[in-house]
């Protein structure tokens, strides 16, 4: 036993002999987010808008918050703590400040400790006056801490994020004395571009950062590393302009976005803006002519108009967390996906039908691509208006009418937005009906959605198409494709790799980014595939390894699967980029995103197949060729059930998934055993970690006996459980030694030193020469034959997840009787099979404890399928565990203890940190 929790028990269990019992309960356990808001004139609003922005970044970082303000003059108020933004914005008065210019941060604390001193912002005066914040890590901070101190720079903290602000500070005073000092605006901004750009130089890391010229009030955005977004709007009747490490934050205030790529940097006040090059750019794409810029050089960059809503961002009223709310949106999500590849939704088909035999579709076609290319809301609100109000539109809607009037059953109910309404740019023609039933906006605006989804199929198959020919070129050279990924993305490649061997007969390695460049960097070669996953396509170890694969300069392709395709990998890394379309997810765990991820990888096994089927095997026979075309066309029939298979799955196991989670949710450690499908076991168990701080492990079951079954039986790891279990074994002793002790007349100061030896001799075996020999021969009475340490000791909760295939099942059978006759508690997650059910209700000897519970999936026969009903399983599983332990430690009086299923300590949402 660690000495710490000896020192812990000794020191609770010699109370008990006071009855002064208080257990204080030890509970043990990446990303920041960086703001930049400028206004042209003092509001006095700006705190609540600081606000709003630091909270909606809080899943990103809540170890401290700060923000700065600056008002007409060039004085700064400067208020941080240690703590999260939804707290400290009131603690701190942030809610109450005015300001024309806010800088605000929240950290995920890296270089520094947890403290106000290293809380960010950051104002320095060494030499010049500015003030700034940061979201990353950089690497050489302790140097550059050196440096800037024999500089002259009075460093205050270890934070990088001060390193940064004091660097850019140290070569905006060299080169403004260079200039001679200017009161020039203008050339003075051009000093700090400098700087900017020196300082990028310098630092070694990846990054986005605000700087703040207070004399100019002129702010600097810089991406470097780390996502950055940035757009412009209207509050209070006054333009403004806003940077941002996230994009819903930005989406709060603003539709109107300004795309910001790896190695630039955007210089703004509330009306004007400038992007820049902070060194030597090339982005290249498929197909495409490289795009150059040269350091310093001015890069034209016009605002496009967001498809999301703030409303897509926000909790529903019928769900208490983001988590919740994410799980149950997932057989709406990936229906959203498998319409695309049925090449759209069906009320969307039948209006492009009605279109074509009104003769208007190209017209309205062509309306619908000018109102898409306007950026302005009035402007597009005009199109709009006119189409409304043309003669094609109300020949049409008059046709639609009187002739096909179950149009309007299909396209016009009152809960059209979620029902009917499927395009990507939805939100752009549901503005326009603004909330009203009126039938004749609605139409229009399902007109316009019905044709851009149109669109959306084509480019999506377009980029389908484009990933076939780079995997048929890789198979025709026998080279090797890697499916590149971190975390969640991570193990949703576990699951495509089995997809492609089931589906498609086609080697996909899965690998983590740090794996890949230690164990093949070496080895591709020309015509090698890369497949890279990320929710955020920002993630930063991942592009790392697509910065080293463009540095060997070979002809290997790149695709990336993301939710955001304006990312870096989305936008600059990738030769092709296909969207999950899962939609904003904002709690901390991943769940619709992994889920959108399966599906989207269970469809291109697909069409792998059918490409080879088609292009590649010419040496089947016709019978071989039918019997493989009907196998693949029952693969598309079972990837348009998925969605049903999630709603039936969350709608039937609901109740059972409750129970389990009572019965483990308080298990200090638990392991998830998949046969054949670990994928599926990594993220359920990911998820348990995430959410309910917790230790699982999930794994190929048959692995577990190789090693990691020693943890079943007597072991070292405990929880409350456990120790209650000890705690009450020895108070039942110790009523009985202050019974004995008041029989035989012994004073209670003896019965309490008879106490403490007993409490030391437990976690010692130290004989006390302390007592009197009445207290000695008690005590010998109660340490003679007694195992106090048996009472810690529990069955280990084990939880199994197969498909239905008879050899996975009869493999978690034998695993199950293995493991339960060495202490193991079984937890079965697995469609109905009467011979699994049996051996997990079965106790392993008649006077042992034995718990158990089987969670039956919906029926498919297919252990693909699976993949989709356990895993959805496994989330909700997490999340009950999460409500649970959570709302017990706050019983308790747990302060700090991290454990929520939104936004659990120490992880965030897109890690921008190496």
């Amino acid at each position: 036993m660690p000495k710490f929790l000896y020192l812990w028990l000794k020191r609770i269990l010699c109370k008990f002999g006071n009855r002064e019992l208080h257990i204080p309960l030890p509970v043990f356990g990446l990303g920041c987010g960086v703001l930049g808001l400028a206004l042209p004139k003092v509001s006095l609003k700006m705190g609540e808008y600081a606000s709003k922005l630091l909270k909606a970044l809080e899943y990103r970082g809540y170890d401290s918050t700060g923000a700065a303000f600056q008002g007409n003059t060039t004085e700064i108020t400067l208020l941080k703590d240690v703590g999260a933004p939804s707290t400290l914005v009131k603690t701190l008065g942030i809610e109450k400040q005015s300001g024309k210019i806010f800088c605000g941060q929240v950290r995920w604390a890296t270089f520094g400790f947890v403290d106000k001193k290293n809380a960010q912002p950051h104002e320095v005066k060494c030499k010049r006056h500015i003030y700034g914040a940061h979201n990353g890590n950089i690497t050489n901070t302790r140097e550059l801490k050196s440096f800037l101190t024999k500089e002259g720079h009075f460093v205050q903290s270890d934070n990088d994020g001060e390193m940064l602000v004091h660097t850019v500070e140290h070569y905006f005073d060299i080169e403004m004395d260079k200039a001679g000092n200017p009161t020039d605006i203008d050339l003075r901004k051009n000093c700090m571009r400098k700087a900017i750009i020196q300082t990028a130089d310098k630092l070694v890391g990846s990054y986005a950062a605000v700087i703040v010229d207070p004399v100019t009030e002129t702010c600097w955005a810089i991406k470097a590393g780390s996502s950055l977004y940035f757009g412009i709007g209207t509050l209070e009747d006054m333009p403004f302009a806003l940077a941002s490490s996230d994009l819903t934050a930005v989406l709060r205030f603003t539709k109107q976005l300004v795309n910001l790529r790896e190695g630039e940097f955007i210089e703004y006040n509330a009306d004007n803006y400038q992007v820049y090059a902070q060194k030597n750019l090339k982005f290249k794409r498929l197909n495409q002519p490289d795009e150059i810029w040269y350091t310093g050089d001015k890069i034209p960059a016009k605002p496009i108009y967001s498809k999301l809503r703030a409303e897509d961002v926000e909790l529903l009223p019928e769900y208490e967390y983001f988590m919740e709310q994410e799980i149950y949106a997932q057989s709406e999500t990936t229906g959203k996906l498998i319409k695309l590849f049925q090449g759209g939704s069906n009320s969307g088909k039948r209006v492009l039908s009605l279109l074509a035999k009104a003769g208007v579709r190209d017209i309205l076609l062509e309306q619908v691509q000018l109102f898409l290319t306007e950026n302005n809301f009035a402007e597009r609100h005009r199109i709009f208006t006119e189409l409304l109000n043309s003669e094609t539109f109300n020949h049409f809607f008059n046709q639609v009418f009187s002739t096909y009037r179950e149009f309007f059953d299909v396209a016009v109910k009152e809960d059209f937005e979620k029902k009917y309404f499927f395009s990507n740019e939805k939100n752009f023609f549901l503005e326009m009906v603004n909330g009203e039933y009126d039938l004749k906006k609605i139409s229009l605006a399902k007109t316009m959605d019905a044709l851009a989804e149109e669109m959306n199929v084509k480019d999506f198959n377009a980029s389908v198409d484009d990933f076939l020919q780079l995997v048929k070129n890789t198979i025709l050279n026998s080279r090797n494709a890697y499916s590149i990924a971190c975390g969640t993305s991570f193990h949703a490649t576990k699951i495509a790799a089995l997809f492609f061997n089931s589906i498609a007969g086609m080697e996909i390695i899965p690998i983590l980014p740090g794996d890949f460049r230690g164990e093949y960097s070496n080895c591709i070669k020309d015509n090698d595939l890369i497949i890279g996953v990320s929710q955020s396509g920002e993630t930063k170890d991942l592009i790392d390894i697509f910065n080293d694969i463009d540095a060997k300069d070979l002809n290997v392709r790149k695709v990336v699967l993301v939710n955001n395709m304006n990312s870096t990998l989305g936008q600059e890394k990738s030769d092709v980029a296909i969207p999950i379309l899962c939609g904003p997810e904002i709690a901390v765990p991943a769940t619709k995103s992994f889920m959108n991820q399966i599906t989207l990888f269970y469809y291109l096994a697909i069409k792998t197949a059918q490409m080879k089927l088609n292009e590649i095997d010419n040496n089947l026979t016709q019978e071989q060729r039918l019997w493989r075309q009907q196998e693949l066309d029952d693969y598309f029939v079972s990837l348009a059930k998925i969605p049903s298979l999630l709603k039936e799955t969350l709608d039937n196991v609901s109740g059972e998934i409750e129970f389990m989670a009572g019965k483990i949710y308080m298990e200090p450690s638990i392991h998830i055993l998949a046969t054949k499908i670990s994928g599926v076991a990594m993220e359920g168990a990911l998820k348990i970690r995430e959410t309910v701080l917790t230790h699982a492990e999930g794994r190929e079951a048959s692995e577990f006996k190789h090693g990691p079954n020693t943890i079943l039986g007597k072991n070292t790891v405990f929880g409350v459980k456990h120790l209650r279990s000890l705690l009450r074994y020895f108070s039942e002793n110790i009523d009985e030694i202050e019974s004995l002790c008041e029989q035989e007349g012994i004073p209670h100061s003896e019965t309490k030193e008879v106490y403490k030896a007993l409490a030391d001799y437990i976690f010692t075996h130290n004989q006390p020469f302390n007592l009197s020999p009445q207290g000695t021969n008690i005590f010998n009475r109660f340490v003679q034959d007694k195992d106090f340490f048996e009472h810690l000791y529990r069955n280990y909760p084990l939880i199994y997840v197969t498909g239905p295939d008879e050899r996975d099942v009869n493999l978690t059978i034998s695993q199950i009787n293995t493991h339960k006759i060495r202490g193991a508690n079984t937890f079965v997650i697995a469609e109905e099979n009467e011979q699994l059910l049996k051996n997990a209700s079965t106790r392993p000897s008649e006077n042992s404890y034995y718990a158990w519970s089987y969670i039956m999936l919906p029926k498919t026969g297919s252990s693909l399928l699976t993949c989709f009903s356990a895993s959805i399983v496994l989330q909700l599983l997490a999340l009950k565990m999460s409500v649970r332990k959570m709302k017990k430690l706050d019983k308790l009086g747990v302060l700090d203890h991290g454990v929520h299923p939104d936004v659990p300590k120490n992880v965030s949402k897109s890690i921008t940190v190496d």
